[in-house]
């Protein structure tokens, strides 16, 4: 058996583990709950979180792509451990937002875990996440500025999950998708951009 298999869902019940009891939960908890797991169960979840509820809470999408920037560099730089500046920790969420989120994302994971599996994996080795991490943080530039956009910031997140996909389940076939999904991230926030300027 695959020792990915289920490595998703395993992620997804950590998130949620972290957020129960409280009224509030910091980003701090969350990424600390994902720091075990290693970069690809990080970058494949919190973009998702952006789909789903709390995705409409205003800031929240720039807020997820600082954070998720923030570990990008991490990888790329080559360090083992997520950092996150002391002000971005202490943010707060609230925990009914976030347990909504990732109870929502359940299924989803299921089906991941049960379909994904490595391949073509030298794509998705060091050189490929270096260049995987170039893409994502120019993506990631997007989001601010499109935040107030309807669904406009979805586009980047999606590309940025698929990548983490790619680093979890070393699926190369992904990570070669993942680029593809860049462009069209791109080409989506800045259509939606423009349109909105003008209409």
């Amino acid at each position: 058996m695959d020792q990915n298999t289920g490595a998703l869902t395993e992620v997804i019940d950590e998130l949620r583990d972290a957020s129960e009891n409280q009224d509030r939960v910091k980003v701090g908890q969350l990424i600390d709950a994902l720091d075990e797991r290693g970069y690809g169960p990080a970058l494949a979840v919190l973009p998702l979180t952006e789909l789903t509820p709390v995705g409409g809470v205003p800031g929240y999408p720039t807020l997820l792509a600082l954070t998720v920037a923030t570990i990008v560099i991490r990888l790329l730089l080559g360090y083992e451990h997520f950092w996150l500046p002391d002000w971005l920790r202490r943010r707060k969420l609230k925990s009914d937002h976030v347990i909504k989120a990732v109870e929502w994302l359940k299924p989803v994971s299921h089906w991941v875990d049960g379909k994904l599996h490595k391949r073509l994996a030298p794509i998705a080795g060091r050189m490929g996440q270096r260049i995987a991490c170039v893409v994502i943080l120019g993506i990631l530039l997007l989001v601010p500025p499109l935040e107030f956009v309807p669904f406009a910031t979805s586009a980047p997140m999606i590309a940025v999950s698929i990548f983490g996909l790619g680093l979890l389940y070393r699926d190369g076939l992904l990570m070669l998708l993942g680029f593809a999904g860049a462009g069209v991230a791109v080409w989506f926030g800045l259509s939606m951009y423009l349109g909105s300027g003008t209409g």
